[in-house]
């Protein structure tokens, strides 16, 4: 589905109004990348696109996948990404597998990954399958912002 647009590694549409008081303020943060991408691997739609909405809004191109196929169809496309967001709950898979295939792959390695979960104990294997960080939910979408900016410059 399309909406629009650790190893510390070197380096459209979306829904309008009802979530739109969500995301007060957030454009302000930092400077707008031009034309950096985007994909977000997430098993719930509703989260999938607040996450999208944030990015699009600061001129990301995103692409969102929901489930183990289309994960697996995208990340084997060879398409580049800036940065990727993980979900640990997958339909078919886990986020710990997929950051493992993300840095697998010669032309993800320098994505910068995150993972998002509801599951504190799973940190430390995030990172040291290759996530450049993990946040918690409920996620801050300040601090998801800053995270993906900071490491991708």
């Amino acid at each position: 589905m399309r909406i629009g647009v650790g190893l510390n590694h070197p380096r459209k549409s979306s829904p309008r109004g009802v979530l739109s008081p969500f995301f007060v303020g957030v454009s302000s943060l930092g400077s707008h990348s031009p034309m950096k991408s985007m994909l977000i691997i997430e098993g719930s739609t509703i989260v999938a696109r607040l996450f999208a909405e944030m990015f699009e809004r600061r001129g990301w191109e995103v692409v969102v996948c929901d489930d183990r196929a289309s994960a697996f169809d995208r990340l084997g496309g060879g398409a580049l990404y800036d940065a990727i967001l993980v979900s640990h709950t997958v339909p078919g898979t886990n986020g710990l597998q997929l950051i493992g295939l993300i840095r697998a792959l010669e032309h993800l390695r320098t994505a910068a990954v995150v993972m998002i979960t509801g599951y504190r104990e799973v940190r430390e294997d995030a990172l040291a399958a290759g996530a450049d960080a993990v946040l918690s939910k409920p996620v801050n979408p300040n601090a998801l912002i800053w995270i993906v900016e900071k490491h991708t410059g």
